[in-house]
């Protein structure tokens, strides 16, 4: 599941902490922000004490936000934001019960593992 929230049509300046307090529905599960690869990284009060006023630009499909910045969650789950100025939700996949091999893994368009290895 993919939580999407779109930074306001015509927006040009977004201020960074308000638009993490504004995403994430528990800002109390957040332990850390920094890079995808976690070599940069604070605790979210520190991130949010050092960056309380920064503003980054936001344009069409344009976000001057660090293109790795994450939001990492208690929960293992994290936030990004895509170029299109979307944030988004992201969990580590899970092994579910009673999965399945598959034969197909390529087709046409952009189909699912479901729908290629459907059974006719």
């Amino acid at each position: 599941m993919i939580k999407e929230v779109k930074v306001p049509d015509g927006m040009q300046w977004a201020n960074i902490v308000d638009e993490i307090e504004t995403t994430v529905e528990d800002t109390g599960m957040i332990i850390w922000v920094g890079s995808a690869d976690g070599r940069y990284a604070m605790p979210w009060r520190q991130f949010k004490s050092m960056f309380y006023d920064t503003e980054y630009r936001v344009q069409g499909g344009y976000c001057a936000l660090a293109s790795d910045l994450v939001v990492a969650m208690d929960d293992g789950s994290w936030y990004e934001q895509a170029d299109n100025g979307y944030f988004y939700h992201r969990w580590p996949p899970q092994l579910q019960p009673g999965f399945r091999p598959f034969e197909k893994a390529t087709g046409q368009g952009s189909s699912s593992l479901e729908e290629l290895n459907e059974d006719d």
